[in-house]
């Protein structure tokens, strides 16, 4: 059996370095997000963006919009095409 150091970011930028015998993590940790920095300011997020709160919402909606649009098309009976 392996012994592994959890790998999680903490809000404060550290690693966590707790012991523990899953890959995945510690107790604590091995079940929650990963946590990764903002690609736009570097500020710590676990949004599926990989964009901080600040950052991510023209992309959330943009996701908006186009949900939209495709229902839309549904109801009006258009054909719509998967990429």
């Amino acid at each position: 059996m392996a012994f592994y150091r959890c790998e999680y970011i903490l809000r404060t930028g550290e690693v966590c370095g707790r012991g523990s015998y899953r890959p995945e993590g510690c107790g604590y940790h091995w079940k929650s997000p990963q946590r990764i920095p903002c690609k736009e300011c570097g500020k710590i997020t676990s949004s599926t963006y990989g964009m901080c709160e600040k950052h991510a919402g023209k992309y959330r909606n943009m996701k908006h919009y186009y949900r939209k649009k495709l229902e839309k098309m549904v109801q009006d009976g258009l054909e719509v095409k998967e990429n």
